[in-house]
């Protein structure tokens, strides 16, 4: 008789100690799942394409012997569309083309079309990222009837949200450092600048 009674309560405590265990770990589970996000890594193969839109600030001219002057251009547009592949998941390499106007106080455009290389470092706080870049290559420039073949360098620092594992948005800061150099005689030597300018743009990537 005393061992059915503890057979019996061995049944009906057994399984009431499996139901407790369920409901205080099961929620503790649960959070550890939320606290701990599932974050991307990229190895090379993975690639990605980026657009950017916003505005484009001119800054100075520095003369060859370190004057520095105005630029006398309005805040302008500018646009450009990005590809990168992952050479591992800190660093990315690939190709910029893009294009900015401005506008000079007689009502002349200025157009500058860079075609780049870039190379880009990425810090993570995951769901942002912070590309650090570094661009350099050619830059086509127009100005009423002139026209330039330029080099062109971009260093910046961008800021983007992860949206989801394939989209993200940010904003970007890249400056323009474009030399203007001159041989002379016509135009002289003294006529050579250093421009500089500042890019303040929107940006949306997709990974894929």
């Amino acid at each position: 008789m005393t061992e059915a009674r503890t057979s019996l309560k061995a049944r009906i405590i057994l399984p009431c100690l499996l139901v407790l265990s369920m409901f205080f770990f099961s929620p503790s589970l649960q959070a550890q799942e939320e606290i701990t996000p599932y974050v991307p890594t990229y190895v090379l193969g993975n690639q990605l394409l980026i657009i950017n839109a916003g505005l484009f600030v001119p800054l100075f001219f520095q003369s060859l012997g370190g004057e520095i002057d105005n630029t006398n251009l309005s805040l302008g547009g500018v646009g450009s569309i990005q590809w990168s592949t992952y050479l591992n998941n800190e660093m990315t390499l690939g190709i910029e083309g893009g294009g900015m106007f401005s506008f000079s106080p007689n009502g002349r455009t200025l157009y500058m079309l860079p075609v780049t290389a870039r190379y880009a470092y990425i810090l993570r706080a995951y769901p942002f990222e912070f590309p650090l870049s570094i661009s350099a290559g050619i830059n086509f420039t127009r100005l009423s009837s002139m026209f330039q073949i330029l080099p062109i360098v971009k260093p910046g620092v961008s800021v983007y949200w992860n949206y989801s594992l394939e989209w993200a948005f940010g904003v970007n800061f890249f400056y323009w450092w474009t030399p203007n150099l001159y041989q002379g005689p016509e135009p002289p030597q003294k006529h050579s600048r250093f421009g500089n300018f500042l890019e303040i743009s929107l940006s949306a990537l997709y990974h894929f």
